[in-house]
């Protein structure tokens, strides 16, 4: 019996483990190697690791989690998890059954890119979310933001400090068409807009080039910014009963708590803070948490 089963090892999974072994907690590690970042040159605005490729960050936690023995990594899927009275039952992808006091689930999210040509391809390498892990890098370059001109105004207040060269790209989205006063409103802090449906992005060698539209113009860029949909990268939430929020993540209390008892979550699959340096606290608190529980049981066996 394990006391905890957390599934997923990225950053917030793997600061959960951290805490838990240094407690001799027995801990399993669940993870399929395929990060939310793995596209991504570096891991940015994490104090101390500031511009480290996400690959060496694990390969650094894989190495602290060694001296912990009651911690184990498995490189497996977890396919379903059923609760079992006051423990869980956890089915993974080889067959293998353990079971486990408490879960910790920390399966992230996945982004959903707009479906147009030659934008997945420069994902990570030209093509962002987030101008908190990416924005310093684009700094003073020409930016185009693909987004709706609600989220594109956000993204367009945050970038406007790092580039005098920004222009709105809506893709033709018909339902929220640009009006004279959203033109005028960006346009006062220089910012384009192009309402005009994209065709193409163009890249050379795996270097973003620019933007070709319907119709034949065409924009040179450097960088894009997308507002992207995401969704759950794991049916597990959905298939314990958890509850989620209106913007389609697991519902948490201020410990990590789901709506089902003992099962927790941390990340990126819980919370609107998308950064790996939140991750990471949020597994650590969570697992904090989780080991305080444990540790009261001591006085229920008196």
């Amino acid at each position: 019996m394990f006391d905890v089963v957390i599934v997923g090892g990225s950053a917030a999974g793997l600061s959960a483990a951290l805490i838990l072994g240094r407690f001799k907690r027995k801990v399993l590690v669940c993870d399929t190697g395929k990060p939310r970042n793995a596209r991504s040159q570096a891991v940015h605005s994490f104090f101390t690791r500031d511009g480290i490729a996400p690959q060496e960050m694990f390969q650094i936690a894989h190495d602290q989690l060694k001296p912990y023995p009651t911690v184990e990594l498995r490189q497996q899927e977890v396919m379903d998890v059923k609760k079992l009275g006051d423990h869980f039952e956890v089915l993974l992808a080889d067959g293998a059954q353990v079971e486990a006091s408490y879960i910790l689930l920390a399966t992230g999210v996945r982004d959903e890119l707009p479906p147009i040509a030659g934008l997945e391809r420069l994902w990570g390498r030209g093509v962002f979310h987030c101008p908190y892990c990416h924005g310093w890098e684009a700094r003073d370059k020409s930016i185009a933001i693909l987004a709706d001109l609600h989220h594109a105004e956000h993204l367009a207040a945050l970038m406007h400090t790092l580039s005098d060269d920004i222009v709105i790209c809506t893709n033709g989205q018909s339902n929220m068409p640009p009006s004279d006063e959203d033109i005028s409103k960006f346009a006062n802090i220089g910012v384009r807009v192009i309402p005009t449906a994209i065709a193409e992005v163009k890249a050379s060698d795996g270097i973003l080039e620019g933007i070709q539209f319907e119709g034949g113009s065409y924009l040179p860029r450097e960088a894009i910014f997308v507002a992207t949909r995401q969704q759950q990268h794991s049916a597990l939430p959905a298939t314990l009963g958890c509850e989620f929020t209106e913007n389609g993540l697991v519902k948490v209390d201020g410990n990590g708590l789901t709506s089902v008892d003992r099962v927790y979550a941390a990340g990126d699959m819980a919370s609107p803070k998308q950064q790996v340096l939140y991750a990471a606290a949020q597994g650590a608190w969570s697992a904090a948490w989780i080991n305080t529980l444990l540790a009261q049981q001591v006085f229920a066996t008196q």
